[in-house]
C-alpha cells in the first residue's frame, strides 16, 4: 500500500513538471492571445491546480495499469493488453464515422486495427524495459510529448475520440516514464499527494475562479491540452448561474417588457439612401433635417445604428422580419418569415405601407414571395411619390381607417437616393453632394409631414425614423451604395419617440435595424418568434444603458461583413478572408487599423463574427440540417473553405454535392489537394465532375481537358455543371464554350455575383462571339461598369458606338471612367471630346478626365482650351476656349502630386481644388481668351484643359404611376 501510495506521488510529481512545462510553452508561444501577462497569474492559480486535483484519480488509474506493466505474470501482461485493445477499439470506433467507414465492417475493421497497434505497443514496452539502462523510460517520455504534440497540433477540432486518446496515451506514457527513471523521491511524492487532495477539494472552487476568465479559458482549451481538459471539466463543476426566478420562461434573446405601446398607433418612417452624419441630430452643420431633429429632441436618439445590408432590398424585408435576409435568401431560405405587419394584423392592428416600387428593385427573383404579399401590409401604395403626394395618401388612408382599430402604418421615402435631384426650395450648392443634401431637406419636411398628420388623427402615435442604409461620396473609393460596410454606408440613423421613450436621450452602443421588430412586438406584449435575430431595445430606450452593455450590430454584402460593439468595427473581406479593426471613437472616417495594437478583441471579434456566421439559417427550416461550413461558405467566407472541402468526405451524398459547388465559388487555392482527391475518387459523378470544374478554376496548371467534356456535353448532362466548366474556361482564356456563357448572361433572374464573374470571363477570355450579349447588357445599371471593362479588354470596334452612346448619357459617376477607358482601348480618340468635355465642366470633374484627355490626345492646341506644355515648374499660356462669355472650370494635370501649387487667371489669383494630380479652378471668361499662369514647387506641370461649366445630367423621366392600393 505504501508504495503504491508512493508511485501514485511519483507520477503527480512527474506530471506537475511537465504540466509547468505546458505553462511555459503556451505562455511564449501564444502570448500574443492573452489579454496581459496578468492571465499567467490565474492560469497558474486554478487552471494548473484544478488540472492536478483531477489527476489525482487518474494517477491511481495509472499506477493499476503500470503494475501490470511491470508485472511477471503472463496474466498480468494479457490484461494490460486487453485494456489496450479495448481503449484503441474505442478510438478507432470513434474517429470512423466519415462516410468511408459508414457501414459497420469498415468502422469495425479500422477499430480492430487500432487495438492491434495497441496490442503490439504493450508487447513492445515489455521488450524495451529488458534492456539495460533506461530506453524505456525515455521512449515513453518521447511517447508522451509526442502525443501532446499532436492532441494539440493534430486536425484540431476534429475527431474527439482521437484527441481523447492523444491525451489518454500522453497522460500513460509519461506517468511509465516518471516510474522507470526513478528519479524522485519519497518526500517530494508524498507532497505530490497531499497537495493533489487538497486541490482536488478545492476543485469546485478553482473552477468558480476560472469562470470569470474568459479569454484565458478560451486560449488554454485552444492551445492547452492538459490545463485546458481541467478548464472544460471546470465548466461542469461550475456551470452558469441559473436564471432567475420569473426568467426561465423567455424565449432565447427575449428581455423583461420594458416599454408599454399597447394599442398604440405606430408610424414607421423609413428614408432610402440616407447615411446618418448628414443628419442635423448627428452633427451635420448643414440645416438638413429640422424636422427629424425635433423628432429627436422630443425622443432617444442611436447613434451607431446599422443596417444589415446596404441595399434596399435586403434591409427592408430585414427590418420587417429581424432577421439577416441576405444570407438566409443566398441559402434558398427565409421567404416563408413572417412580417412585423402579419404578426401585428393578428393582434388587431391595421396595417397600411407606402412604398416605391424601388423597394424590391436588386436582386428581384429572391423577393419574389414578399413582393407579392406587400410585406403583408393589409393596405399599399406601392409607387413613386414626393412627399406631398405622400401626405395626401397618408390622409386619405387615415380619414377611411377605422378609428377604433390601432395602425401601424410604414411610410418609406425614396428621396434621397440617387439620381440626385436639386431642389429648389433647398438650395446648398452644384455638386453631387449638395443635390444630395437637397434631397434629404426634401425628405426630411416628408417626414415631418406625415409624422404631424398622424399624431394630428392619432394623438400620442409613436413615431419610429430610419434608413435603409447609408450612401458613399468617395470615403473609402467608392461611390453610392452595396458595396461596403464602412460607416457611410451602413450606419443609419435612428430615432424612437413614443409614449416611454427617454426623451432626448442619445444610445451610443451600436444597434441594427433588425431591433425594431422585436422592440415594437415586446413593447406591445407580443411573444417574440422564435426565427427572430434582433435585440428588444425597450430597456434602453426607457432607461440609461448598462455600463457592461458593449451593444452589437452585424452587416454583410457580397464582399465584406461587420460586426459592431462598443467602439470598434471589425471590417472583413470575405474572398481574402482579411479583417481590419477600427475604433470610431477616435477615427469616425474608418482609415486607421488599430487591429495590431488591439490583438485580443480582434480575436474575439472574429470568433464572434465566425459565430454569427455560423448561425445563418440555423433556425429556418431546412437551414437546421445544414453544417455550419455550408451555410458559411455559401456566404462568401473564404475561412471556411477548409471546412467546406472536409465534407467532400461526408457519408450524405447531398452535402459532398453542396461542398464541392460551394467550393467551385470561394476559389481557394488551399483546397486544391482535397478538390483533386475528390475529383478522382469520389463514387459519385456529379460531385466528382463538380469537384472537377472547381479544381480547374482554382488551379491554373490543372488541365482542362475534363471541363471542356463537360461543357461538351451540356444538352446530355447537368447543364449547370456544363455552365461551371464554361465559365472556368473563360476564366483560363478558353473560349471553346462560350455560347453557353452567352445563354446563361441573357437570363432574366441570373444573381448579380454570378453575372459579374460571367463578364469578367468574357473579357478575360477575349471572346469576341459574347460582344453582342454584353451590349446587350450595358442597360443593366449593376453590370455596366464590368461590361464596359470587358468590352474593351475583347477590343472588337462594334462595341464602340453602344458604348460611347452609353458614355454620353451616363448618371452614374463610377462607370463614366470606365466606359471611358474601354473606348480608349478600342481606339476610339475624337468622337470622346464631347463626353470627356461636359463631365470635366461638372460642379464635380469625372475622376481621371485629364488623363483620359491626355491620353486621348486631346489636350493640344486643336481642341478647345488645351495645352500640354510640360512637364514644367511653370506654365504661362493664353488659352482660348472657344466658348461663349461665362464660367469655365480649368483643370491642371501634373505629373506627380506637387507641395506647392499657385494659379493665376488673368492676373488674379484663383484657388485649385482636389488632390493627387488633378486639380480644378472655377473662374470667369472676359472677352476673347484667358490668360493662365501655374508655378508648382516641382517640375511636373503636364497640362491645361479650359472648358464650359456645365451641369450635372438631368434625372431620367419619373415610371409610370402605379396605383397599388387595395
Amino acid at each position: 500500500m505504501k508504495r503504491n501510495l508512493l508511485d501514485v506521488g511519483r507520477v503527480l510529481a512527474g506530471w506537475a513538471m511537465l504540466l509547468a512545462v505546458e505553462h511555459l510553452v503556451v505562455g511564449v508561444a501564444y502570448r500574443d492571445e492573452f489579454a496581459g501577462a496578468w492571465e499567467l497569474w490565474p492560469a497558474r492559480s486554478a487552471a494548473a491546480p484544478l488540472f492536478m486535483g483531477l489527476a489525482l484519480f487518474a494517477a491511481i488509474a495509472c499506477v493499476a495499469l503500470a503494475r501490470l506493466a511491470t508485472s511477471p505474470d503472463p496474466v498480468a501482461v494479457r490484461a494490460l493488453a486487453a485494456v489496450a485493445a479495448a481503449s484503441g477499439a474505442a478510438v478507432g470506433w470513434g474517429v470512423s464515422g466519415g462516410r468511408h467507414f459508414a457501414t459497420v465492417p469498415a468502422r469495425a475493421g479500422l477499430a480492430l486495427a487500432v487495438a492491434a497497434v495497441g496490442i503490439v505497443a504493450v508487447y513492445t514496452w515489455r521488450a524495451l524495459r529488458r534492456r539495460p539502462g533506461r530506453a524505456a523510460a525515455l521512449v515513453a517520455l518521447g511517447v508522451a510529448l509526442l502525443a501532446w504534440w499532436a492532441d494539440a497540433h493534430v486536425l484540431v477540432r476534429l475527431y474527439p475520440a482521437m484527441h481523447l486518446g492523444l491525451f489518454g496515451l500522453s497522460l500513460a506514457a509519461s506517468a511509465l516514464a516518471t516510474l522507470e527513471s526513478g528519479g524522485i523521491g519519497p518526500r517530494i511524492a508524498r507532497a505530490a499527494v497531499v497537495l493533489s487532495a487538497v486541490a482536488a477539494l478545492l476543485a469546485p472552487l478553482e473552477a468558480k475562479k476560472l469562470r470569470g476568465y474568459d479569454n484565458l479559458r478560451r486560449v488554454l482549451v485552444e492551445r492547452a491540452p492538459w490545463m485546458g481538459r481541467a478548464v472544460l471539466v471546470g465548466a461542469w463543476l461550475s456551470p452558469p448561474e441559473a436564471l432567475a426566478a420569473g426568467e426561465s420562461s423567455k424565449v432565447p434573446g427575449e428581455v423583461a417588457r420594458a416599454l408599454d405601446w399597447t394599442a398604440r398607433d405606430m408610424l414607421l418612417v423609413s428614408i432610402d439612401a440616407l447615411r446618418a452624419d448628414h443628419v442635423g441630430a448627428y452633427g451635420y452643420a448643414r440645416n438638413t433635417t429640422p424636422r427629424i431633429d425635433a423628432l429627436a429632441r422630443e425622443g432617444t436618439l442611436f447613434s451607431h445604428a446599422y443596417c444589415p445590408t446596404p441595399h434596399t432590398s435586403y434591409s427592408v424585408t430585414s427590418m420587417m422580419t429581424g432577421k439577416y435576409m441576405r444570407p438566409l435568401l443566398a441559402l434558398g431560405l427565409g421567404e416563408d418569415s413572417q412580417t412585423l405587419a402579419s404578426q401585428l394584423r393578428r393582434y388587431g392592428y391595421r396595417t397600411a405601407g407606402f412604398y416605391p416600387p424601388a423597394v424590391f428593385f436588386i436582386d428581384e427573383t429572391r423577393f419574389v414571395g414578399f413582393e407579392q404579399r406587400g410585406l403583408d401590409f393589409e393596405y399599399r401604395k406601392v409607387e413613386f411619390a414626393d412627399p406631398a403626394l405622400r401626405e395626401k395618401q397618408v390622409s386619405e388612408y387615415l380619414a377611411t381607417a377605422d378609428p377604433r382599430k390601432p395602425l401601424f402604418m410604414w411610410v418609406h421615402f425614396f428621396e434621397p437616393h440617387e439620381p440626385y435631384v436639386q431642389h429648389p426650395e433647398h438650395p446648398f450648392g452644384e455638386t453631387d453632394l449638395d443635390a444630395y443634401d437637397s434631397e434629404i431637406a426634401t425628405a426630411d419636411d416628408g417626414v415631418g409631414r406625415v409624422a404631424a398628420l398622424v399624431r394630428g388623427k392619432r394623438p400620442n402615435a409613436v413615431v419610429i425614423v430610419t434608413a435603409d442604409h447609408g450612401e458613399e461620396f468617395g470615403d473609402h473609393g467608392g461611390r453610392y451604395h452595396g458595396t461596403t460596410v464602412y460607416e457611410e454606408q451602413v450606419r443609419v440613423p435612428m430615432i424612437v419617440s413614443g409614449p416611454g421613450v427617454r426623451a432626448g436621450a442619445t444610445v451610443d452602443v451600436p444597434v441594427q435595424t433588425i431591433d425594431l421588430l422585436p422592440t415594437i412586438l415586446s413593447a406591445q406584449g407580443i411573444p417574440r418568434p422564435a426565427r427572430v435575430r434582433g435585440r428588444d431595445l425597450g430597456p434602453v430606450l426607457a432607461r440609461p444603458v448598462a455600463k457592461d452593455d458593449p451593444g452589437f450590430a452585424f452587416a454583410g454584402t457580397d464582399d465584406f461583413t461587420l460586426l459592431a460593439k462598443s467602439s470598434l468595427r471589425l471590417v472583413c473581406e470575405k474572398q481574402a478572408d482579411a479583417c481590419a479593426l477600427f475604433d470610431v471613437a477616435t477615427d469616425p472616417g474608418e482609415k486607421h487599423d488599430v487591429a495590431p495594437s488591439h490583438g485580443a478583441e480582434l480575436r474575439a471579434m472574429r470568433g464572434e463574427l465566425e459565430a454569427v456566421a455560423r448561425s445563418h439559417g440555423r433556425y429556418e427550416g431546412q437551414g437546421a440540417d445544414l453544417p455550419d461550413a455550408l451555410r458559411r461558405g455559401a456566404e462568401g467566407d473564404v475561412s471556411a473553405a477548409l471546412e467546406v472541402a472536409g465534407l467532400l468526405d461526408d457519408a450524405d451524398v447531398g452535402y459532398r454535392r453542396k461542398a464541392a459547388a460551394i467550393l467551385f465559388d470561394l476559389r481557394s487555392p488551399k483546397v486544391i489537394a482535397e478538390l483533386r482527391r475528390s475529383a478522382e475518387h469520389d463514387e459519385d459523378e456529379i460531385v466528382r465532375d463538380t469537384s472537377a470544374v472547381a479544381l480547374a478554376r482554382v488551379d491554373s496548371n490543372e488541365p482542362l481537358e475534363r471541363a471542356r467534356r463537360l461543357a461538351s456535353s451540356a444538352d446530355a448532362g447537368d447543364p449547370s455543371l456544363a455552365r461551371l466548366a464554361a465559365l472556368a474556361m473563360a476564366e483560363r482564356g478558353d473560349t471553346g464554350a462560350t455560347p453557353l456563357l452567352v445563354d446563361w448572361l441573357g437570363e432574366r433572374d441570373l444573381e448579380f455575383s454570378r453575372a459579374r464573374d460571367i463578364v469578367a470571363a468574357l473579357g478575360a477570355g477575349k471572346a469576341r462571339a459574347a460582344v453582342p450579349a454584353l451590349v446587350a447588357r450595358l442597360d443593366d445599371v449593376r453590370l455596366r461598369a464590368y461590361v464596359a471593362d470587358a468590352l474593351g479588354s475583347i477590343g472588337d470596334p462594334a462595341a464602340s458606338a453602344p458604348l460611347l452612346a452609353h458614355l454620353a448619357d451616363e448618371r452614374y459617376v463610377v462607370v463614366r471612367p470606365r466606359e471611358a477607358k474601354a473606348l480608349l482601348a478600342l481606339g476610339v480618340k475624337q468622337p470622346l471630346l464631347g463626353p470627356l468635355t461636359r463631365f470635366a465642366g461638372l460642379p464635380e470633374p469625372m475622376e481621371g478626365v485629364l488623363s483620359l484627355a491626355s491620353s486621348a490626345g486631346l489636350l493640344t492646341a486643336a481642341h478647345a482650351g488645351g495645352r500640354w506644355p510640360g512637364p514644367q515648374s511653370r506654365v504661362d499660356v493664353e488659352l482660348d476656349p472657344r466658348a461663349p462669355e461665362g464660367p469655365l472650370r480649368l483643370g491642371v494635370l501634373l505629373a506627380q502630386p506637387a507641395d506647392d501649387v499657385s494659379l493665376q487667371v488673368d492676373g488674379a489669383s484663383v484657388s485649385l481644388a482636389g488632390a493627387g494630380l488633378e486639380r480644378w479652378a472655377d473662374v470667369m471668361k472676359h472677352g476673347r481668351s484667358v490668360r493662365v499662369r501655374v508655378q508648382s514647387s516641382q517640375p511636373s506641370v503636364l497640362g491645361l484643359w479650359l472648358v464650359p461649366a456645365s451641369a450635372e445630367l438631368p434625372p431620367p423621366p419619373p415610371e409610370p404611376v402605379t396605383d397599388a392600393g387595395m
